[in-house]
């Protein structure tokens, strides 16, 4: 591939005139970047295709510049490149924690043409892995700049840049909690937005392939052509038709002027994973109003958005199965829930979606005590009238936001996002008592009648395997200790 761009980072401490030379005979587009914070700002205004740092410079090294670009989830395809000079020593802890894709040693910088070869696969392996460089603008919200001649001064741009984004991803933390219903998502989304900035008007838009729609906030006495012209031009970069729109709130007073005031309209697209558009509407009067300050803030809020647009784009999804033949596949014949392959689907998706965000999740397998013996000696109606009624208690004790199944036979199981292993075990036990309570009575055999009652198995969602097959074993291990213990219990492995 040609015209592939290095960000080249060293000091006159760590100068390297052969790598230098190396890359350049490669044909690639070298820039010189005298330090870490002229390495950023090349970064931000130009892009790159992958950087190549010394390991130790004059303000910010390069373990430190690699984690930069490595702890962004945008810019985490972006190769980077440490080497180490003469007087530089190798750190071990740095090393790891940066994260950069490769290493070198100054015995293997003795190969100069080697380094610089397997530099530009590096460069064309990210291309082919989707990476572009005009995405490198999102790395930090910080919009002033930086420069290795103003240490100090680009010091302060950043942290200011990593405090927005801390504060930003809090708040989108939250976010994924309140999903469900809408209205308690909106009023926390914009309420949200307004303790950090204020706008003249500020909206989403937000459509899969069947319910677009659309929620805006106006300051009062926004004229309404202004409101009408922001959300079609909208719906028109989403390709959505405004009568197509599923509903569409609008929070604040518009007023009755007859001209368009918003100076200033931007629709920022927020890429998704799922079946479906969403975008973010900024509006102002005021032509200066789009600072740095707030433009880095809007780039943030839509990267932090990403994962919670696209949870409630899952949402939207599962909703839609209700209405859809393909709901009917998803599930149980017999007690109305979910059945063993949605459940399984879902826990795949909400085990990617938690490793990202880092929450837990928790699951609770649900196994009915001696069931086989409440088929044979009262027949399988009275076995299905059991199941049935297990199934309506357990979804009035569960959560909406939880995932109720049917795990098989005489078997339930509930996956439980946003959980640790504490709260499953309190949703356990709630399960447990509540059957128990029922007073479900059923034919001991003996002449007696005793309670139905089930054994519950609890685990949690181990962040390095996201396959649901572990979890879902775990949670089985800790019902067959639950069964061993005189059933009628919780099990659990931790």
């Amino acid at each position: 591939m040609a015209d592939i761009k290095v960000i080249y980072v060293e000091d006159s401490r760590s100068s390297n005139h052969a790598l230098r030379q190396a890359l350049k005979s490669e044909g690639l587009n070298v820039v010189f970047c005298g330090g870490g914070f002229d390495a950023l700002d090349e970064l931000f205004e130009d892009g790159a295709d992958i950087i190549v740092s010394a390991a130790h410079v004059s303000d910010i090294s390069g373990y430190q510049l690699a984690g930069l670009i490595k702890s962004s989830e945008i810019d985490d395809l972006l190769p980077v490149v440490i080497f180490h000079g003469d007087d530089s020593k190798t750190d071990a802890f740095s090393m790891q924690t940066s994260r950069a894709d490769r290493f070198y040693t100054n015995e293997q910088l003795a190969d100069s043409k080697k380094v610089a070869s397997e530099i530009r696969d590096m460069a064309e392996n990210a291309r082919l892995n989707g990476w572009e460089s005009s995405r490198a603008k999102d790395i930090l919200a910080s919009t002033r700049g930086f420069s290795t001649q103003k240490a100090h001064e680009s010091f302060g741009n950043l942290l200011s840049g990593l405090l927005l984004e801390r504060s930003v991803n809090r708040f989108a933390r939250n976010l994924i909690t309140m999903v469900e219903p809408r209205a308690q998502f909106l009023d926390a989304f914009f309420a949200g937005v307004a303790r950090l900035y204020q706008f003249d008007l500020f909206g989403l838009v937000l459509a899969d392939n069947t319910t677009p729609w659309a929620a805006f906030a106006v300051k009062d006495g926004l004229p309404a052509p202004s409101y009408e012209n922001a959300v079609n031009k909208a719906c028109r970069e989403l390709k959505i038709e405004n009568n197509k729109l599923a509903s569409l709130e609008t929070r604040g007073q518009l007023g009755e002027g007859e001209s368009n005031v918003l100076n200033l309209l931007q629709v920022m697209h927020v890429a998704t994973e799922k079946h479906g558009v969403a975008a973010l509407v900024f509006g102002a009067r005021d032509k200066e109003a789009f600072d740095q300050d707030v433009r880095g803030f809007m780039s943030v809020l839509k990267n932090e958005l990403k994962p919670v647009l696209q949870l409630l784009l899952a949402k939207q999804e599962i909703e839609e199965l209700h209405s859809r033949e393909a709901f009917r596949a998803a599930i149980d014949s017999l007690t109305g829930l979910y059945n063993l392959e949605f459940l399984v689907g879902f826990l795949q998706q909400q085990l990617l979606f938690s490793f990202r965000q880092r929450l837990p999740v928790g699951l609770v397998i649900i196994d009915v005590d001696g069931f086989s013996k409440i088929n044979e000696k009262q027949g399988y109606e009275f076995g299905d009238s059991v199941l049935t009624q297990i199934a309506n208690k357990l979804l009035h004790i569960t959560r909406s936001s939880d995932l109720l199944a049917r795990y098989g036979g005489d078997q339930f199981a509930v996956v439980l996002p946003n959980t640790d292993i504490a709260g499953t075990k309190v949703l356990a036990e709630k399960v447990r008592s509540e059957v128990e309570l029922m007073g479900l009575m059923v034919d001991s055999g003996n002449g007696k009648a005793e309670r139905t009652t089930v054994s519950v198995g609890c685990a949690t969602f181990n962040m390095e395997d996201l396959n649901p097959e572990t979890i879902l074993r775990e949670a089985k291990n800790a019902l067959r200790s639950a069964k061993n213990a005189g059933r009628n219990t919780i099990g659990s492995l931790s």
